[in-house]
């Protein structure tokens, strides 16, 4: 066999070979044959094997074939990457839209929030992403609480559910509800009565209940309910109160800033003296904005407490143009209760003091002629007050960061 090679110029560098002898590794450089040259190779020439592989003259050959191969694989596999993360750019969906979104969120918080999981943060379903947002208008709160029912005992029936509600306007906020209002219906009983309640889960998730009137334990009728189950069970209501009832299950602060919470009044045994009575829940709401323009909770804010909305009634400023309304010298009776979950409310009207102060709303805890109350989160206080001059009298939380996020609203005085 004959192999020809080409003589190197003057301007080119002396190539060389390596040889490898077997057994001793000894290399000598050798210069390649000269241009034309022809080099004999007898059919019977042997090569010296090395660590057990014997040399081909063919290895230039099958080296090459290495080098092609590498280099199509390099090529498919970056080809199959920039599809993926052209397949990721594109536009979400409106129905994933808002868990995307806030799924990403909570990843940042997960070390500081135990039992989060792989549990969608957003309250955003498949059903309440792709609904027309056109017809989510925003509806006042009645603050108007109903009267007690009669009788030895008293039914109560929540519908826990996910649904599209409107908390400040043009912010439409995916929440988690108590019978698709955020607060929850007020609910109102008797001291003495025993409460039957009925809870419903029509959501996407598990829920669970926690009365703060109640005394029952909460291995039993407090866990959580899973997605188209509902359960009942029976307490009695033994102390009068204004009362917090709110999701828990965990993580509960997501729960509760996505709104499940409520008002329960319970009246003492021989009731209240008469009154123009209004039910106020305080509460925040930390938002972020998904790509079809509405909101969904923002983990990061919630866990440092930093919120966008403090509001009355789930709504910011809905009292200052739609004012509760009274009569001059009539008695005010206002039920308050922080449903929180990080801020404390510092209550307070404008032009008027607080006649009466019950904390909880307990009459055994009595006060007079208190200037400002403070309620924690979860906690409650019933005030009353009589105003003698017709005029306007905001109320508002006097943590004035706060009532500039919402938590501000008027009493109309009226003769």
């Amino acid at each position: 066999m004959t192999l020809m090679r080409n003589r190197p110029t003057e301007d080119q560098q002396i190539i060389t070979q390596p040889i490898i002898q077997s057994d001793k590794a000894v290399v000598r450089e050798e210069q390649l044959a000269p241009q034309n040259e022809e080099v004999k190779v007898s059919p019977a020439t042997t090569f010296p094997a090395t660590n057990g592989y014997r040399a081909r003259p063919q290895g230039r050959s099958r080296d090459n074939s290495w080098f092609i191969t590498c280099v199509s694989i390099t090529i498919v596999s970056l080809l199959v990457i920039l599809g993926v993360v052209l397949a990721n750019l594109r536009p979400a969906t409106s129905s994933s839209s808002g868990s995307q979104t806030t799924n990403s969120s909570t990843t940042n918080t997960s070390s500081t929030s135990a039992g989060m999981g792989n549990m969608d943060m957003s309250g955003t379903s498949t059903a309440s992403s792709s609904a027309s947002t056109a017809n989510v208008k925003h509806q006042a709160y009645n603050a108007v609480p109903p009267a007690a029912p009669a009788g030895n005992e008293a039914n109560i029936k929540l519908t826990m559910k996910d649904d599209l509600i409107t908390i400040a306007p043009g912010i439409i906020y995916h929440a988690w509800t108590f019978n698709g209002t955020v607060p929850g219906p007020v609910l109102r009983v008797r001291q003495g009565q025993t409460v039957h309640t009925t809870l419903v889960n029509e959501g996407t998730m598990a829920h669970s209940i926690d009365f703060h009137a109640a005394q029952t334990p909460w291995n039993v009728n407090y866990q959580s309910i899973g997605v188209g189950k509902s359960f009942t069970f029976t307490w009695k209501a033994n102390y009068p109160g204004v009362f917090m009832y709110h999701c828990g299950t965990p993580t509960v602060i997501y729960h509760m800033a996505n709104g499940m919470y409520g008002t329960i009044i319970v009246d003492p045994a021989n009731g209240w003296a008469p009154a123009q009575e209004y039910s106020l829940t305080q509460s925040e709401f930390y938002t972020t904005k998904g790509p079809d323009g509405t909101y969904s909770v923002d983990p990061t804010k919630m866990m440092n407490g930093i919120p966008d909305y403090v509001v009355f009634n789930g709504y910011a400023e809905q009292y200052h143009d739609a004012p509760l309304k009274a009569k001059v010298g009539q008695r005010i009776r206002l039920f308050l209760m922080n449903a929180g979950p990080t801020q404390f409310s510092a209550f307070h009207v404008i032009g008027a003091i607080f006649s009466d102060v019950y904390v909880d709303g307990n009459p055994a805890n009595h006060m007079v002629g208190n200037q400002t109350v403070t309620v924690p989160p979860g906690g409650g206080m019933v005030v009353e007050l009589t105003i003698p001059d017709a005029g306007s009298y905001p109320f508002v939380t006097h943590a004035f960061a706060n009532a500039s996020k919402g938590a501000v609203g008027v009493i109309k005085v009226e003769r």
